[in-house]
């Protein structure tokens, strides 16, 4: 029976809210909200009730909660200050305070077509995000008494991956009914009505523990990725945690490959504001300049499509810090102060992402406001432990403020978490640089060379193998590394690469790496830009 109030229709049977007859666009999950405290207007409902109704037992933070009661709000014209029909009552819940009527259903017309607006067409079938279900990893010890591992190894992965907040995770209450029990993927899918299936097993032998983990396509079975690990049993909450950190990291980076790759070859016609943020993820880690233009149009077309989508103003913002390091000094300055403005808006939309967070923290570093930066990585960090992203981030800006033995520690622990991120050749030339600074140079040259051999390395780990070998007076070698850099950005020279170092402000680190590349052989000139 449809319900009216204030100007705004709720039709249950066609599943519209509608303001003086124009159908108003509202995502699922906030007109399910509104529903449901349509209907039980008469008393507060609280927050745990809203959280089991409208997520059904899915795993979420009080911030999303948060971010849908505002959508509803702002939907049927009201906001967090007058809360003249969802009134928050305070350490209760909400209650919908307004007057309601029911209507039979012939007294509500249909709405005319040419009423409904074009924008709310386009963006009326959004991408659902990707879903997972953490499954009870199988106790497979030879100890009875050691279920307390498995339960707590699962418990632990399912929370790290619901801190990335671009998946949905579904609580380990919801799968508990298939602990122990043979099911083929396709049932679980079909039942929890996820995309992706995490299992695997514990085995304790006295000492020792092995984990195995697997992920698997709920839609075709098929396995997606496993790994299987072994390790000594010092500490066991210490293994639980490392454990837990590690699989979390492994499969975070999986599920978003598999989501870039599937959005890249749906037609590009109709795309949802997800399908262009994940077409963008595409693009930009491809690390090219042509798909970063590709990665900035997608990220703007998803900005377009859903101004309050806060990962997506995350993602131009990155890629306009990408831009700022490859395009050189011309348009530097212009592209990192709209990613300053965009990474803003992105944590203001959504301040509980990592994701956000780093890259505001990346802006600051690039801007020499290292002590925000910092602590805005930090925050990322502790947000989300297993974000490889965030270690880079914060180690990197540790090493171009002066502290690189702080700064090798977290590029370490994201060279750990993330064997094979795109990122690699990065991370490696960090630690080369972090080594520079400390006048280790043999283990300089022994990360810049690591940091060459990654099938995506730029001319940074080149510059900073050529700067290393030339610091050493390794002649030959350095020649032969300067070759590799100038094949890589022709035309390069010293001054190209002072404006190169434009996030460092050790003056000191800079001039030593300069050193190292005059050594070498590379001339002076105007810049040129890497």
């Amino acid at each position: 029976m449809p319900l009216t109030f204030a100007g705004h229709e709720v039709d249950l049977r066609r599943q519209e809210l509608r303001r003086d007859g124009s159908r108003v666009h509202v995502e699922p999950q906030v007109f399910d909200l509104l529903v449901h405290l349509l209907r039980h207007r008469d008393r507060v409902v609280s927050k745990d009730e809203l959280l089991d109704e409208i997520w059904s037992g899915r795993i979420v933070s009080e911030a999303a909660l948060s971010s849908r009661i505002n959508a509803a709000r702002k939907a049927v014209g009201d906001d967090g200050e007058r809360q003249s029909l969802i009134k928050t009552i305070h350490k209760r819940g909400f209650r919908f305070v307004g007057e309601v009527m029911e209507l039979p259903e012939e007294a509500v017309p249909d709405p005319a077509p040419a009423e409904m607006p074009v924008a709310a067409v386009v963006a009326a079938e959004p991408s659902p995000r990707p879903s997972v279900v953490v499954l009870p990893f199988a106790n497979h010890s030879a100890e009875p008494d050691s279920d307390y591992f498995s339960y707590g190894l699962t418990e632990d992965i399912i929370r790290l991956l619901a801190r990335h907040r671009w998946m949905d995770v579904l609580s380990r209450h919801t799968a508990a009914a298939f602990r122990g029990r043979d099911v083929d993927s396709r049932e679980i899918g079909a039942t929890f009505g996820v995309r992706y299936l995490v299992h695997g097993s514990v085995a304790k032998r006295g000492d020792h523990v092995r984990l195995a983990a697997d992920l698997v396509s709920c839609e075709s079975g098929r396995q997606l990725w496993s790994e299987t690990y072994d390790l000594a049993l010092a500490d066991v909450l210490d293994v639980q945690r490392a454990m837990s950190e590690q699989i979390a990291a492994a499969i975070e980076p999986e599920l978003a490959r598999l989501e870039r790759e599937a959005a890249a070859r749906r037609p590009p016609v109709n795309l949802g504001a997800w399908d262009c943020y994940q077409r963008g993820l595409f693009h930009l880690w491809g690390f090219t300049q042509p798909g970063m233009a590709e990665a900035e149009t997608m990220f703007r077309r998803a900005i377009s499509l859903d101004p309050t989508f806060a990962r997506a103003h995350g993602g131009l913002a990155y890629v306009l810090l990408q831009e700022a390091v490859v395009d050189g000094p011309g348009e530097r300055e212009a592209r990192i102060d709209e990613a300053l403005r965009l990474s803003r808006s992105a944590v203001a939309l959504d301040n509980q992402d990592c994701m956000n967070l780093c890259v505001l923290g990346r802006v600051h570093a690039f801007r020499h406001d290292y002590e925000e930066a910092i602590a805005l990585l930090a925050e990322a960090v502790a947000l989300n432990p297993s974000f490889a992203q965030a270690h880079y981030a914060l180690g990197c800006t540790m090493i171009w403020s002066g502290r690189p033995r702080e700064g090798m520690v977290h590029i370490d622990r994201a060279a750990e978490l993330s064997p094979r991120d795109p990122h690699l050749s990065s991370f490696h030339a960090a630690r080369a640089l972090a080594h520079i600074d400390l006048d280790e140079l043999a283990e300089a040259v022994d990360y810049a060379r690591r940091a060459t051999r990654v099938p995506n390395a730029k001319s940074w780990p080149h510059m900073m193998l050529t700067a290393s070998l030339g610091l050493m007076e390794r002649r030959e070698e350095a020649s032969r590394a300067l070759a590799g850099l100038l094949e890589k950005a022709p035309g390069y020279t010293l001054s190209a690469a002072r404006a190169d170092f434009f996030f460092c402000a050790e003056q000191g680190l800079i001039d030593r790496c300069l050193d190292g590349l005059r050594h070498a052989g590379l001339d002076d000139g105007p810049a040129a830009g890497l």
